[in-house]
């Protein structure tokens, strides 16, 4: 159960920062963040990178709020995968998911200060809308759109 907590929080916090880099190349797809899904939900990893990329492409950013994205993703990357190959080897699993807890507030500090009100409001919105039809898609709730 830890295992699947953790890897939710990773997938979130990674596809936070997928989803930058997708928006500085144009629209793409968005990820939801903030464990709307539930303490130890299983997500699909680039299902949430597809959704952040689709949310922030929603979301007019400016070129200057493109590139911060961009960078605080790639750093944010960087700690997680760190964190993550810490992680394996650890006795204390609480002190991990402490140190996950602090990444991920650290991420919505960086997205409140980043974003605009109107911007934050929207992406909150689609992000926990997102995630919940993705865990319904997943928990077989809604039967997908045939193309």
């Amino acid at each position: 159960m830890r295992k699947i907590f953790l890897f939710t929080l990773f997938a979130s916090a990674l596809g936070m920062a997928g989803s930058a880099m997708a928006q500085a190349a144009g629209p793409a797809g968005g990820v939801p963040q903030q464990g709307v899904a539930g303490k130890g939900a299983k997500v699909d990893r680039k299902a949430m990178e597809k959704i952040n990329d689709e949310i922030f492409a929603k979301l007019n950013l400016t070129d200057d709020q493109k590139t911060k994205l961009k960078a605080h993703k790639e750093e944010m990357t960087k700690q997680l995968l760190e964190l993550r190959k810490s992680a394996k080897g650890a006795t204390d699993k609480e002190a991990v998911r402490e140190k996950v807890k602090a990444l991920r507030k650290e991420d919505q500090a960086f997205l409140k200060q980043t974003l605009t009100k109107d911007q934050l409001k929207q992406y909150q919105t689609l992000r926990r809308q997102a995630i919940k039809e993705l865990m319904e898609k997943k928990d077989g709730k809604t039967t997908p759109p045939t193309a």
